[in-house]
């Protein structure tokens, strides 16, 4: 046996002995410990260095290789086969046709017959002669404020016979007219209980005349252009007060370095029975003038001498003008001011236009317009539109009113007064073109009359405005409508007191069919809420109007 082997038992024995007293102490005495977590364990790990996997050789040699090469060029013929143009042609222009003459026949309510003719020479080029005529009448009633029905007869004749003849650096124009207007004074104080012969209220107005112009055609501004022109009236009523007007204009300008120097006349004459010291009136007035402009601006100032031989008396007054005005946004947005005067002469030919039923024969001072200062503003708000807006006051000497005639119990027939005024007046217009088919027109003005003398601006609104448009389908059907509006104004009773004249709308509508170029047929509404209202004191229209025809052209 070998020695290493006689230890082994002694060894087992002594671990076997020990192990059971070890044993029975560990479970007799058990451990008893609390363990506190303050914070969970959070590994991490320290930053490590990376080791470059690829070697990197730093070697100083540089080897750069030589390359030789060599071109051998060979050209490349491309086919290419011309293909033939056809020669242009010009095709004639398209021109639309004219018609030598122009018919229109109608008939509305209370017997009102319409004819309107025109006759014209074709495309010339050097010359136009043609004629115009047009007639309007009526044969209604009128309803006044009493109730009663009187006879509101009227009618209207306009002639005309003109010419133009065109030269190689001027152009000729001529004219011989007639116009005939009648009407009854049948408005008379409502407070009376009468009725009125026919005879003893006709009004008629005669007015044959004559007008000649010339005025130069150069193309190029080397030349001094020119213009003039003369008029000749005779206008006469039905109670032989009867006026003969002349009235000649003429100007010249010449431009120098881009300014423009001119000079401009005007004479007006008028020998009649009807002025209270001798039997003429004359106006002259002689106006030199400057004008310059840019890009950007424009400026136009001159000096306006009058001379008026007026009763006898010859008085000399000077109106300085001046017009500026600047591009704010070029095609958008234009601004203008300045300052203007004139004298205004007041014939009877022209107060009869203005009011038909003013007392026959009745004399009419000037009025001068002292002076006037304006600002506006123009432009374009998008393509085809247009709006303007200007703001004046201005001092007027000698403004007449019209008010009823009191040393007639009728009242049937207006005198005028007058008062030196300063007048405040703010005015706006804007037309849009919306499309080819529609497009409308706006207008409208506010008026403030401060009075010297007078209690109130007689006649005169204090508010106007119009609205117009027209709509035109594929120019076959054609739809025109406009809305206008008076404001209140003030009159005067036989016994002097002050009445206010209402506002008033007049609402119009009017249709056109064009059956052919040559054919059509319309239809018009006036006055679609027939309102009767008063343009003059007592003097009340006709309601609700229709109109019915037909044109032709040949």
């Amino acid at each position: 046996m070998k020695k290493g082997m006689t230890y082994l038992p002694v060894v087992l024995l002594t671990a076997f002995l020990l192990l059971p007293s070890g044993m029975l102490y560990a479970q007799r005495d058990t451990i008893r410990k609390e363990v506190r977590v303050v914070k969970p364990y959070e590994p991490s790990l320290s930053g490590a260095t990376k080791i470059n996997i690829t070697p990197v050789l730093g070697d100083t040699a540089r080897y750069r290789p030589k390359i030789t090469y060599s071109i051998s060029p060979k050209p490349m013929m491309a086919p290419y086969n011309p293909r033939p143009i056809k020669p242009a042609r010009l095709q004639a222009e398209s021109v639309p046709k004219l018609y030598k003459s122009y018919l229109k026949l109608g008939m509305g309510n209370y017997i009102t017959p319409l004819l309107e003719f025109n006759m014209s020479s074709l495309r010339s080029k050097d010359h136009v002669l043609g004629m115009y005529v047009r007639s309007l009448s009526s044969y209604g009633n009128v309803k006044l404020d009493n109730g009663k029905k009187v006879d509101g007869n009227y009618g209207n004749l306009k002639a005309e016979f003109y010419g133009k003849k065109i030269f190689r650096s001027a152009t000729f124009d001529g004219s011989v007219f007639f116009r005939n207007d009648k009407m009854l004074y049948y408005g008379y104080n409502p407070l009376l209980d009468t009725s009125l012969v026919k005879d003893s209220i006709r009004q008629n107005y005669l007015n044959p005349g004559a007008q000649l112009s010339i005025h130069s055609t150069h193309a190029d501004s080397n030349h001094v252009n020119y213009s003039a022109s003369v008029r000749y009236d005779y206008f006469r009523d039905k109670y032989d007060h009867a006026q003969h007007g002349v009235n000649f204009s003429g100007s010249l300008f010449k431009v120098f370095s881009g300014k423009t120097i001119g000079f401009r006349a005007d004479v007006l004459y008028f020998n009649s029975d009807l002025y209270p010291v001798g039997d003429h009136d004359a106006n002259i007035t002689v106006e030199p003038w400057f004008y310059q402009s840019t890009e950007e601006w424009r400026l136009k100032a001159s000096i306006a001498g009058t001379f008026d031989l007026t009763e006898g008396n010859t008085d000399i007054r000077l109106y300085p003008r001046i017009h500026f005005q600047f591009r704010i946004i070029p095609g958008y947005l234009l601004t203008y001011l300045g300052m203007d005067g004139r004298m205004e002469v007041n014939d009877y030919l022209s107060m009869s236009r203005e009011n038909p039923f003013i007392k026959p024969g009745l004399y009419i001072e000037n009025t001068d317009h002292k002076m006037e200062f304006y600002l506006g503003l123009s432009g374009s708000l998008a393509p085809g539109t247009e709006y303007k807006l200007k703001g004046s006051f201005s001092l007027v000497d000698q403004m007449p009113f019209f008010i009823n005639d009191t040393s007639d119990n009728l009242g049937n027939r207006f005198i005028v007064t007058y008062d030196d005024v300063q007048l405040f007046r703010l005015s706006g217009e804007f037309m849009g073109r919306v499309s080819d088919k529609f497009s409308l027109l706006l207008k409208g003005a506010f008026n403030n009359y401060s009075m010297s003398v007078l209690e109130k601006p007689w006649h005169k609104p204090a508010f106007e405005a119009s609205l117009g448009a027209k709509y035109s389908l594929h120019d076959k059907i054609i739809v025109r409508g406009d809305f206008n509006y008076i404001g209140k104004r003030y009159a005067t009773t036989p016994d002097s007191q002050v009445i206010q004249l209402k506002g008033y709308p007049d609402l119009n509508l009017g249709f056109e069919y064009r059956y052919r170029k040559i054919l059509s047929f319309f239809l018009n509404f006036n006055n679609i809420i027939s309102v009767r209202y008063q343009p003059w004191n007592q003097f009340p229209t006709q309601g609700f109007f229709v109109m019915g025809g037909f044109t032709y052209s040949l």
